[in-house]
Formats: C-alpha cells, sequence, structure tokens
C-alpha cells in the first residue's frame, strides 16, 4: 500500500473539508466556464475552416492552463479554511522508489481499463466536438505534454479530490459522492453528446471508486496524465 501523508488534521468521512458556499460557487465556475466551451467548440463545428492554423492553438493551451491552476488555487483557498492542505486531497506519499512503482503499475492498470472502456464496440465512439483543441504539427504536439499532465493533476484534486471528498462529507455516502462528482465530471461535456457523457460519467465513476480504494489520487492521475498523452498524440498517428 502506497504511504499516506502525515495530514495536520484528521479527515473524516463526515468532515466539510471548505464552506458550503464554497463547494457551490466552485460549481458554478465550472459550470459556466463549460457552457462557455460548449459555445466555442459547437463554433468550430460550424465553421471548422475559421479554426485557429497550427501552432495558434498553443495560446489556447496555456488559457486553458491558467484556468486549470486557478481552480486549484481557489480549491487550496477553500479547504485551507479548515485547515485541510492540497497533499491531504491527494493522499500517499513517495517515499521510497518502491512507492512510486508501485503507483505506476496502479496507474498503468487503471489506464488499460479506460482504453478498454474506450473501444467504441462497448460504449460507443466519440464526436469531433473537441477538434479545435487537439494538437496539429510537432509544435502543438509538445505543448499538448504539459497541458494534459497540468489536467491529470488538477481534474483529478478538483474532483475525486476535492469535490468528492465534499460530497462525502455532505451525504454521509461515499456512493453518492462518486456519483455527483461524476456526473459534474461529464456536466462539461454536454456539448459532445448524450453518448459520451455518458462514457465520461463512467470514466469519473472508475477514477472516483480507485480513489476511495486506495486513498490517493496519484495513480489516477498519472493514468489520467497519459491517457491525455496517448490518446491524442500516440494513438492519432499509429
Amino acid at each position: 500500500m502506497t504511504t499516506k501523508a502525515n495530514p495536520p488534521v484528521s479527515l473524516s468521512s463526515r468532515q466539510l473539508i471548505a464552506p458550503v458556499w464554497h463547494t457551490i460557487l466552485f460549481i458554478a465556475i465550472f459550470v459556466g466556464l463549460s457552457i462557455v466551451g460548449g459555445f466555442f467548440q459547437h463554433a468550430v463545428k460550424q465553421h471548422p475552416q475559421a479554426a485557429a492554423p497550427a501552432g495558434n492553438a498553443v495560446s489556447r493551451y496555456i488559457s486553458v492552463l491558467v484556468f486549470e491552476w486557478l481552480l486549484v488555487l481557489f480549491v487550496r483557498a477553500g479547504v485551507h479554511k479548515r485547515g485541510v492542505r492540497l497533499r491531504d486531497l491527494v493522499g500517499g506519499r513517495w517515499a521510497t522508489p518502491a512507492d512510486v512503482l508501485k503507483d505506476l503499475a496502479l496507474g498503468a492498470a487503471l489506464w488499460a481499463v479506460w482504453m478498454g472502456l474506450m473501444n467504441p464496440h462497448i460504449l460507443g465512439s466519440g464526436t469531433n466536438a473537441a477538434q479545435g483543441l487537439l494538437p496539429q504539427g510537432v509544435i502543438e504536439s509538445l505543448a499538448w505534454i504539459p497541458l494534459a499532465i497540468s489536467a491529470g493533476f488538477c481534474e483529478e484534486l478538483a474532483f475525486r479530490g476535492y469535490l468528492q471528498k465534499q460530497f462525502q462529507a455532505i451525504t454521509g455516502s461515499a456512493a453518492w459522492a462518486v456519483l455527483l462528482q461524476s456526473i459534474l465530471f461529464g456536466a462539461g461535456h454536454l456539448y459532445e453528446g448524450v453518448g459520451p457523457v455518458a462514457r465520461i460519467m463512467l470514466f469519473g465513476v472508475l477514477f472516483g471508486l480507485f480513489a476511495a480504494w486506495r486513498k490517493t489520487l496519484l495513480p489516477g492521475m498519472i493514468a489520467h496524465a497519459w491517457t491525455d498523452i496517448f490518446g491524442v498524440i500516440i494513438f492519432r498517428g499509429m
């Protein structure tokens, strides 16, 4: 088992990790920005010829990167009010090389399950709604890598770390916590259609269950980041 961090407080299943108003505001910000993103993706689908030429996507990657870390700072500000640190949300700590290898192996296993669920024969194929963000060429592909790593850390921290723990404290149920965070996770992709959203929600459930089981987000962060890198760069190039 991965070694645990030494938290300044003992996080119980019914202990709020942030004020309720903070969680409501977090959800409002996320949903609002998701709607804006949906309008952007719709515009790209309607006018693909107007999409930015190769190289210009880097500026969009930077804006997404900034948003993700502003969201992390917002989470930090909320949990800090209850004496909780970001490392407490992540859980686990790499004290030895064996800890690193174990989480890498668990991340690989989780990634394999995720890739299996992405099989179009299981959950259907996706859409082209996100074409406006996909990298084109070497420069954009290289710029995509830090974005994917950032997404792996920030999204897992926000959904499987902050929201899942907060929902468990509010509802008193780990099952409800996993379900609610996965619904919000999928809601950010409504513009892709019902099928893709259902698949993304299932991913949220899978990663939420894994985080609840392992009491750490580290394998999920590894799997999330690697999936974005492999799926968009390597898989598309094969």
